[in-house]
């Protein structure tokens, strides 16, 4: 809600409540107010359609160069707000040839900050604030129904363009990714097969060997070994790296390849449920 100050007097007014002021209190004399939170003059109608101001943070971090103010994600607000564009889009159209008396009716409107967005409030609003008759609130609330409908097709246009150019755009790099692979395949297959040397046969070969010999690892064995030298259990991560040293020494590498890494986890959980003679205690394995 948005506050003023009355230049002539100096009261505190809210904004719906101007008007009444400049017919009782401050009567015959021209409007002349100015808002609390801004400080902005406005003189006559202009404070109209001052429908929102700056908040507490912003106006503090005009102030204190240090202060930085948080945007405000009050979705309700922005709802309004998007509400009062619609009553402002109404009175600048000349689609809908207002009468006077419905013009005036909208002009009032742009003066409220919590005009309802449902058609039953809406017409119990303006009927009991506004003592706006009630035929005169329906054509009003027909009128900006059909704005609303009007906003919201243009929207869904906007959105499917948008769509259908990120489509565009995909497509076009997807085409374009698919040509170089095309080329890239049609020049591999034109070239000879290249011969491998005996170093990379001998690569390959190594570990197909050690996975090999992996299968003659004595997991339970040395699964209880390992724990039989910890009277109070010994961690589960511990356990597995102590067995991951053995495992490595087994199949004659320093370090295991990734594929041998995975090999080894899956085995490990697996040996690790079948060994009878241990158990598990949270985070701890113990002999049974």
């Amino acid at each position: 809600m948005v506050f003023f100050t009355c230049n002539i007097c100096g009261e505190s007014v809210k904004k719906p409540s101007v008007e009444k002021h400049y017919q009782t209190r401050c009567r015959g004399k021209d409007k002349n107010v100015s808002c609390m939170d801004c400080l902005k003059d406005f003189y006559g109608e202009e404070y109209v359609a001052h429908t929102k101001c700056i908040s507490e943070a912003q106006k503090y971090a005009n102030q204190n160069q240090s202060f930085v103010a948080k945007e405000s994600r009050n979705k309700n607000a922005q709802k309004q707000e998007s509400w009062m564009d619609i009553i402002r889009a109404i009175l600048d159209s000349s689609e809908y040839n207002l009468t006077p008396a419905l013009r005036t009716a909208f002009q009032r409107l742009q003066s409220v900050d919590n005009v309802p967005r449902k058609k039953a409030k809406f017409e119990n609003f303006v009927g009991n604030c506004m003592r706006m008759p009630r035929q005169q609130a329906t054509q009003v609330w027909d009128i900006l129904e059909k704005e609303l409908n009007k906003m919201k097709e243009a929207k869904q246009v906007e959105l499917a363009r948008a769509k259908a150019a990120k489509e565009a755009s995909q497509n076009g790099k997807a085409e374009k990714k698919n040509g170089t692979t095309e080329v890239e395949s049609e020049a591999e297959a034109e070239a000879p097969p290249k011969k491998k040397s005996k170093v990379a046969l001998e690569a390959e070969a190594a570990p197909e060997a050690s996975e090999g010999s992996s299968n003659d690892f004595d997991w339970p064995t040395q699964l209880a070994k390992i724990v039989s030298k910890q009277a109070d259990g010994i961690f589960l991560e511990k356990l597995k790296k102590k067995l991951l040293k053995k495992y490595s020494k087994h199949v004659a590498v320093d370090e295991l390849s990734e594929k041998q890494a995975k090999k080894f986890h899956k085995r490990f959980n697996k040996q690790l449920k079948l060994c009878a003679t241990l158990r598990l205690d949270g985070d701890l394995v113990k002999s049974c």
